[in-house]
């Protein structure tokens, strides 16, 4: 088991807890910094590409117009990106909107989803809203899916299982040859919900994604964002990749379309085919000096692989988030029931020194 600490929100205006917004209070002034540092949402604070910043600048002006012209043009580049046709993509606000369109369109006939916690439960609370149930499988002491626990838990009622890879908040990922061979069988009971909104973020992205499998015609989707390796959390988009048919379907139950700006950002995005390895990079980097403080202190961590790392504070979450706090940075909410646990966002060399200095103080 590798690992450290879990967080709070704690900063101005409100963070989710699952799909439910709550208000975020404000931390103290530090000297030379009005608010503190904020780590509570996993955003790439590094910032997006200059093409896509470039292309919502050329763009401001046309915002009184619906994106309708521009939305089938970015569908077809995802869909050459991930090696499908047009069919298979379900364009969202964000992956979110994907993620709560399935839960809706499968749990409101009942059934059960399978989840592993802690985990993400956007899709699987969607899920459950509508008359579904989901089932729950610890992570196993790596705090990694336990694939096999998962399986076991697969039954006629069965109608989804939810797999988060890399997983949110432990970061941890599943060995790919061990992921597809569950997907690939438990695909032929139920839909195979791969989440990969952080895989760009990791070292090997194109070993370990599963969009193949959507490719070879199973029972699976997958579904990415541009809130994260590409930087523009604030334009909400993000896609699914399905089979056709369920596609049709689960298009029923989006609320609306991605917005202009987010539109021609991450179509700009996707033609600047030189940033995202350096991002990677730099994200790595960041991870990697975070943990080496962790060693440091002798304090136990999930194994990173998405733009976060899950420690161990020796804490209570709260009084945790409070010292952290105090020193200027804001971290993530409690995820059960690893509740002396915290997931901490890595960010650029400037907001990291803050909450590396933070962590020497808090973790003693």
């Amino acid at each position: 088991m590798g690992a450290a600490l879990a967080g709070v929100a704690l900063a101005p205006g409100s963070v989710l807890r699952g799909a439910t917004a709550v208000a975020a209070p404000k931390g103290p002034e530090r000297a030379g910094a009005a608010e503190p540092v904020q780590l509570l949402y996993n955003e790439n604070t590094m910032g997006p590409s200059p093409r896509a910043l470039e292309a919502m600048s050329r763009e401001v002006a046309r915002v009184h117009r619906y994106p309708f012209d521009k939305t089938p043009e970015l569908i077809a580049q995802i869909a050459r990106k991930e090696g499908v046709s047009p069919d298979h993509i379900v364009l969202g606000a964000g992956s979110g909107e994907v993620l709560e369109a399935f839960g809706v369109c499968l749990g409101r006939s009942g059934g059960e989803v399978i989840r592993a916690v802690p985990g993400y439960t956007q899709m699987t609370g969607a899920f459950d809203r509508v008359g579904g149930r989901t089932v729950e499988v610890p992570l196993n002491d790596r705090l990694e899916h336990d694939l096999d626990a998962m399986a076991a838990k697969i039954g006629p009622e069965t109608k989804a299982i939810y797999v988060c890879n890399p997983n949110n908040p432990t970061g941890t990922i599943v060995a790919p040859a061990r992921l597809r061979a569950f997907a690939v069988e438990a695909a032929k009971h139920a839909t195979v919900f791969i989440d990969e909104a952080y895989l760009e973020c990791s070292d090997d992205f194109s070993a370990n994604t599963m969009v193949g499998l959507v490719r070879e015609g199973h029972n699976v989707v997958v579904t990415r964002t541009f809130s994260k390796i590409y930087g523009l959390a604030g334009q909400r988009i993000g896609y699914g990749i399905m089979p056709p048919e369920l596609a049709k379907s689960i298009r029923k139950f989006t609320t609306g379309s991605p917005n202009l700006l987010g539109v021609v950002a991450a179509q700009a995005s996707l033609d600047d085919t030189g940033y995202v390895e350096p991002m990677r990079r730099r994200i790595k980097a960041e991870r990697d000096a975070l943990c080496a403080l962790l060693k440091e202190h002798g304090r136990r961590y999930a194994e990173p692989q998405a733009n976060f790392v899950f420690c161990h504070t020796g804490m209570p979450i709260e009084v945790f988030q409070e010292r952290m706090l105090r020193e200027g940075v804001a971290v993530a909410r409690a995820f059960a029931p690893m509740l002396d646990w915290c997931r901490i966002n890595v960010a650029t060399p400037e907001e990291m020194a803050v909450t590396h200095a933070a962590l020497r103080k808090v973790l003693g």
